[in-house]
């Protein structure tokens, strides 16, 4: 395992008071760039040797500053999910989408820890901007409030707070010349927001997405999933997917724990490009990172666990046995009802099963919000993914850009519905957010002729539905 050194700054944030104990291997930013004694303010921070997998080596910077970003946000969002069905205040966006004081509160903590090391040599985009909160001083102190309340870190403001908010929207970049720059950090604060809303206990999923896009290739991506379930634990199979069990809620009820995430559910997916796929709890994470005392396990014995997808030759499971892991909110997903007539083409006519309340859906299917469902293509708990919105719908590049290298990292495949590449050559340029206009929709598998077969099934319904 590689050793990679994390910030002291770590240490201090939390709902309690926390502190690290270093080993004697601390050096700053500039040590590790190969640079002079004298490091810039940026570059000033001490940090804690971590093991990354050795398949990372090439990017340690960049994965170590990625994981405390995301590590930060998830844990100010998963201080304020709410238990059950939501009641946190909410604006709406143009498109009639929700905003919350976690979307705020994650972005301005993930975008000021990477800012802290890269400052204005990179381009951030991101999904907010800071205006709501400048406009509406109650909500103003409410993020303030969260963000006091989880994170103690270089957030001396509520300026300091809304600036580092706007990083992701170039607003007060110094160098103007950021358009051209070959590296771009994109974050969606909280990917599925109305899987937050929906609480922890109903099983409300989301996830703080991250990614670098370096000439044009997304390089290293993170996703932490809060309130994901742990692979094989109770609540995987809970209908809805990761809705809590009896025996957790009342764990969770019984235990008296320092830090923020069970040790049954939150997750953080990290890729690399050309070094893999990992997995790790949360609560590993943060308690190695945030224990008052020393961690009991040295950074060495971190569970990294590398992913693979489903194997894509039909040895470990027939493309007729495939699970669909799908979007929650249908009117956006598949406002046609295209996926179901896909389904039913790959797992014959009886792919669909009527509810409760009366509305068919597939069989062998879950559904949850947010791109955590990359996140479970990649270590195999289902083989496909399908959105395809509304006609004249482009994706924003935060939707997807952290989820395709987690997913292509693990040996599956994302494309368009016609099986070509996705493309991010463009992105950044002129700030640029948004894919190109002829996506018209994603498809995500584990590769082989299982994409194969989802492209051609789409191909079959949609030259069905044209001939009608």
């Amino acid at each position: 395992m590689a050793a990679v050194l994390l910030p002291s700054s770590v240490a201090a944030f939390g709902g309690r008071c926390h502190s690290v104990h270093f080993s004697a291997s601390v050096r700053t930013l500039s040590g590790l760039r190969g640079g002079s004694s004298s490091a810039t303010a940026a570059e000033q921070h001490e940090y804690l040797p971590i093991s990354l997998p050795d398949t990372f080596k090439e990017r340690q910077e960049d994965v170590h500053v990625a994981l405390l970003s995301v590590l930060h946000a998830s844990r100010v969002t998963r201080h304020l999910q709410p238990i059950g069905s939501s009641v946190i205040q909410t604006i709406s966006k143009q498109d009639a989408s929700p905003v919350t004081v976690g979307d705020f509160a994650s972005q301005a903590v993930a975008l000021d820890t990477i800012h802290n090391t890269f400052a204005n040599s990179d381009i951030y985009i991101a999904e907010e901007g800071s205006d709501a909160l400048r406009n509406d001083e109650e909500l103003l102190e409410k993020v303030w409030g969260a963000v006091n309340h989880v994170h103690k870190g270089d957030l001396n403001s509520q300026h300091d707070l809304l600036k580092a908010i706007d990083y992701g929207q170039g607003i007060d970049e110094e160098d103007q010349s950021a358009v051209t720059k070959r590296r771009v950090w994109t974050l969606d604060p909280i990917d599925g927001t109305k899987g937050f809303l929906r609480g922890r206990e109903f099983g409300g999923q989301y996830c703080i997405a991250l990614a670098l896009i370096e000439d044009g290739e997304p390089v290293v991506s993170v996703l932490g999933c809060p309130n994901l379930p742990l692979p094989s634990t109770e609540s995987t199979k809970t209908i809805p997917y990761g809705a809590w069990s009896e025996n957790e809620i009342i764990n969770d009820a019984a235990t008296s724990n320092s830090g923020l995430f069970s040790s049954s559910r939150g997750c953080l997916f990290v890729a690399v490009r050309g070094g893999g796929c990992y997995e790790i709890p949360l609560h590993i994470l943060e308690k190695y990172l945030l224990e008052q005392s020393a961690p009991e396990t040295s950074s060495a014995d971190l569970p990294w666990k590398r992913l693979h997808v489903t194997a894509s030759d039909g040895t470990a499971k027939a493309k007729h046995e495939a699970t669909f892991c799908l979007g929650v909110e249908r009117g956006f997903s598949d406002p046609k009802g295209t996926v179901l007539k896909i389904a039913q083409v790959i797992h014959g006519p009886d792919a669909l099963t009527v509810g409760d309340d009366g509305i068919p859906d597939i069989k062998n299917s879950l559904r949850m919000d947010g791109q955590g469902k990359y996140g479970l293509l990649a270590r195999g708990d289902a083989e496909y993914f399908l959105r395809l919105p509304k006609d004249g719908y482009v994706d924003w590049v935060w939707d997807v850009a952290a989820g395709f290298l987690c997913l292509a990292e693990a040996g599956g495949k994302m494309s368009d519905v016609n099986g070509n590449a996705i493309e991010f050559s463009d992105i950044g340029k002129g700030r640029k957010a948004k894919l190109p206009d002829h996506i018209k929709g994603i498809f995500g598998s584990n590769g082989g002729t299982f994409h194969d077969e989802l492209v051609s099934a789409f191909d079959e319904v949609n030259g069905s539905e044209a001939n009608l």
